[in-house]
């Protein structure tokens, strides 16, 4: 039986348990504790924590950096592979120094990218696109996280190019879906930021309660103190529940059950939303933003729309789907695409196998 290679892990990484802060956290989570199912070895090597103050956050970063820089050439010893979630534009000096010391020490290297702005990063041109571009040619294997990565990564390195899309670790229990009942339930799962679109989100509930369809808002995700305030008068006298942070464990059980998931996103940094993997595994129906990947992962799923769709634009969908029958079928085939494209089972299996290969020296493309 072929030996498993020892993966060093570094990027954010949500603690055990706890609610992530960012798709990055929990991505990165999942993922180590699948590779560590499988039976890999994997060592964490995490980000600095989240500080009240610009000034705290900027010394706990600085700090985190060098540290893990230092540690990454003391303990190379203990792994044959560092993979990084790299943050890339301010943090891409540091990020490359903590790479080349793995690379120093003879170690493999993986760049994983992700979020939906790797290619404007790349067309600037600025330092930090230079210093990324020289980092994909030191690593031994690149993984995207969108398909529309693919192609353009590969201008950058001679390395294999990976898909490697953010997943559940368990596939739909049922792919067969419960029908359409009122109150028809919608969920917002994200960071509640104005640019993941949890306004228009709301306006879309309003719009639908003024048509006299039943519906319910169920808004998981955190958000500042006074953000909230702001959302809690806006959703004032509708069917809107704030249910605040919920860990990655409990998010499926939450949601189960709902029959559309709204996400008008218009983050600029959006890439592969585990929040939209977690709610198609549900077989909720994705109604979203044409921002980031959504459109390729949503493929014929449910609905796209452009950014600046408003709530009206959204209601309208629901309604659509609920008065032509067609949610039950919308749904299924939500479920369906999860089961045979983002499970554990799919694409944990594959990486480790990407891993095998650069240990062995293969150059087999993705």
């Amino acid at each position: 039986m072929p030996v498993l290679p020892r993966i060093a892990y570094c990027g954010p990484i949500a603690r055990p348990g706890e609610p992530a802060r960012g798709g990055y956290e929990s991505a990165n989570r999942r993922l180590i504790d699948d590779l560590r199912a499988h039976g890999l070895s994997v060592a964490e090597y995490p980000y600095a924590p989240e500080r009240a103050t610009p000034a705290g956050k900027a010394v706990a970063y600085a700090s985190n950096f060098a540290g893990t820089a230092a540690r990454v050439l003391a303990e190379a010893g203990r792994f044959d592979i560092l993979h990084i979630t790299p943050l890339r534009r301010h943090f891409i000096l540091p990020e490359a120094v903590i790479c080349m010391n793995a690379k120093a020490r003879g170690r493999k290297l993986v760049v994983d990218i992700r979020a939906g702005c790797f290619i404007d990063e790349m067309e600037e041109g600025a330092m930090g696109a230079r210093v990324q571009a020289r980092l994909l040619r030191h690593a031994d294997l690149v993984t995207v996280e969108g398909l529309e990565y693919v192609d353009f990564a590969r201008r950058f390195t001679d390395a294999p190019v990976h898909y490697l899309p953010n997943y559940v670790s368990r596939g739909p229990e049922r792919l067969a879906q419960h029908i359409l009942t009122n109150p028809i339930r919608l969920v917002f799962l994200a960071r509640i930021v104005p640019e993941k679109g949890i306004e228009t989100a709301i306006e879309a509930v309003r719009v639908l309660k003024e048509g006299g369809l039943d519906v319910r808002l169920e808004v998981l995700g955190r958000a500042s103190p006074d953000y909230a305030k702001r959302l809690d008068a806006l959703a004032s006298g509708l069917p809107v529940e704030f249910k605040g942070a919920v860990n990655a464990e409990a998010v499926r059980e939450t949601i189960r059950g709902a029959h559309f998931f709204i996400f008008p996103t218009r983050h600029d940094g959006e890439g592969h939303s585990n929040a939209l993997t977690e709610a198609m595994a549900e077989g909720l129906v994705p109604l979203c933003a044409d921002n980031g990947f959504n459109r390729s992962v949503v493929a014929d799923c449910g609905r796209i729309f452009g950014r600046a769709a408003d709530g009206a634009v959204y209601a309208t969908a629901v309604q659509e789907i609920a008065a032509s029958g067609a949610w039950a079928e919308l749904s299924r085939r939500t479920a369906e695409r999860i089961a045979r494209n983002y499970t554990a089972e799919t694409v944990v299996p594959r990486l480790i196998e990407r891993y095998r290969e650069i240990m062995e020296g293969g150059r087999k493309a993705a």
